[in-house]
């Protein structure tokens, strides 16, 4: 069994640190990376750029890159996407294997608590150095994916809407929390390295994926309304729902009559109808989500607390 040193000389922060240094080089040199890279994306990348089309800012595709760096640049780009958006499922493994699992598992944290050293402060220290690197890690890369974003404005990895909304603010940064929160959780329930890893990514996994399906209902939709005769009006943004409406001011499915005049009567057709978030929706639907995912962390790091009391007095 490895042994901690938690004299008042080097404290519990600094035992912490001293434990999981690999982990820390690890994260700096992931922050390192990502920021080099779109830090290219925002300056050469984009300044190579031959942008062909007439370019919408408030739509994605209305240009297209054909410059010299265009394929890199998209590369570049989805590379940072790709890590930013696997970031919450690493921590909780990281948290439920090596942060918590490992030491509940060999018995070092049971050691420190006889060191003068109460549970819950073991507990706070563990999550708190972590958290801080994160956010700070975090909110950087999420400012120049933003950065990255607003020199390229057209194309289509710039709009939240086309699938970039988790990058493009604080949810990328409550999102990491939370798979910590996760990890975490589930290594003082199992009390295993391998199966609090496995359960803290299973968990973070369903509750991201929960808030996906939860994000277009976190703020109320528009709805535009075209003529029979203009078929779908524009929609700039994400749209959630669409179809046909009727005389009654009903919305129903599209019953697939465009050019059809029979088929509108048959139906008593006025228009269709386009329903979901336009562009400015965007900080509203992330204010609300940030607030709900850092709700739904602090809930789940008071249960952690709870069991580890639990588990103390029993």
């Amino acid at each position: 069994m490895s042994t901690l040193s938690l004299s008042p000389r080097s404290g519990l922060t600094w035992t912490v640190l001293r434990l999981h240094r690999g982990t820390l080089w690890l994260w700096t040199a992931y922050v390192v990376l990502l920021a080099g890279v779109l830090l290219w994306a925002w300056g050469p990348g984009v300044s190579d750029l031959g942008i062909v089309g007439d370019c919408d800012p408030g739509v994605a595709n209305t240009c297209t890159a054909k410059g010299s760096t265009a394929d890199s640049f998209h590369y570049a780009v989805s590379f940072a996407d790709t890590f930013l958006s696997l970031l919450p499922l690493a921590v909780a493994v990281f948290a439920g294997g090596a942060l918590l699992g490992s030491e509940l598992e060999k018995g070092t944290a049971q050691l420190a608590w006889t060191q003068a050293v109460s549970p819950a402060r073991w507990l706070t220290t563990k999550l708190a150095l972590p958290a801080l690197a994160l956010v700070t890690g975090t909110a950087l890369l999420v400012v120049l994916r933003r950065q990255v974003a607003a020199a390229a404005p057209g194309l289509s990895q710039s709009q939240w809407y086309a699938g970039s909304f988790e990058v493009l603010g604080p949810t990328a940064v409550a999102l990491p929390l939370l798979g910590l929160a996760c990890g975490a959780l589930m290594a003082l329930v199992h009390r295993r390295s391998l199966r609090g890893a496995g359960f803290g990514l299973a968990l973070t996994a369903a509750l991201t994926a929960a808030a996906g399906l939860l994000r277009p209902h976190l703020w109320p939709t528009e709805i535009r309304v075209g003529t029979v005769a203009q078929n779908y009006l524009r929609f700039t943004g994400e749209i959630t729902s669409e179809g046909a409406v009727t005389a009654s001011g009903a919305h129903i499915a599209d019953p697939m009559c465009v050019g059809k005049s029979a088929c509108v009567a048959e139906h008593h057709l006025t228009g269709y109808y386009r329903e979901g978030h336009p562009p400015s929706h965007f900080w509203p639907l992330q204010l609300v989500e940030t607030g709900l995912l850092l709700a739904l962390t602090a809930v789940i790091v008071f249960i952690a607390y709870r069991i580890l009391r639990r588990s103390v007095a029993a």
